[in-house]
């Protein structure tokens, strides 16, 4: 039992991060003529709001006894959001600049594969899918649908990492992730209006390996280290 376990979770680790999100809004009614018996089909106009900067943080399992694949299980908080320049009214075209800020708690697992992609540095690829519990929101641009984004949600992620030997088992790593919404998250009043939110997230961790190095790599027991030609 004690040695199937480093067998099997091969590593554990910490990180912060910082994260860089934005909402997309598309409005499918047509521009002109504004609708005369409800103004809120004019809001929002389709666009992509700037980006909002903020930060995450989370702790993870490396598992699984193969050489190359892993699988990473995470437990992250995140945050999110979008900063906006509001249309309030499209005839006036007056607007007020606002913050939509949304914090989640996710579990997050990959399917983590070590490649050499030119560096003598284990280097790997990540794909996999994030499951969000939204804890808390502040949302008063476009509030009748930013609010209304789902408490519980799904995203897909893909990401690119590399990792640098410190000293015995311990790591340093540094990773960039892509997380958009793959369908949109609000979609109402007939189709028309549909909202949707996409994040970029660097991480730099640390990692602590219990086991020998990764495939190609190797760098005493526990480090990873490509032997390129």
């Amino acid at each position: 039992m004690n040695e199937a376990f480093p067998q099997f979770v091969r590593a554990w680790g910490v990180f912060p991060g910082e994260t860089s999100s934005r909402h997309r809004y598309k409005n499918k009614y047509p521009e002109e003529p504004w609708p005369t018996t409800s103004i809120l089909r004019a809001h929002p106009p389709s666009h992509k709001s700037t980006e909002r900067q903020s930060w995450s943080a989370g702790i993870f399992l490396e598992m699984l006894r193969s050489d190359v694949w892993r699988w990473q299980t995470e437990l992250e908080y995140c945050n999110k959001g979008a900063k906006e320049n509001e249309l309030l009214d499209p005839f006036l075209d007056t607007k007020e600049k606002k913050v939509n800020k949304l914090a989640y708690i996710q579990w997050n697992n990959f399917l983590k594969r070590y490649v050499y992609l030119g560096f003598r540095r284990p280097t790997y690829l990540m794909l996999g899918v994030r499951a969000e519990y939204n804890i808390s929101k502040s949302t008063p641009a476009y509030s009748y649908i930013s609010g209304k984004f789902k408490k519980i949600w799904a995203s897909p992620d893909v990401g690119l990492g590399m990792e640098f030997k410190l000293r015995g088992p311990w790591h340093l790593f540094v990773e960039e992730h892509y997380n958009p919404d793959a369908w949109y998250q609000y979609i109402s009043d007939g189709g028309k209006i549909w909202a949707m939110n996409r994040t970029w997230e660097t991480r730099v961790g640390i990692i602590y390996r219990m086991k020998q190095g990764i495939g190609a790599y190797d760098l005493d027991c526990n480090a990873p280290k490509y032997h390129g030609r």
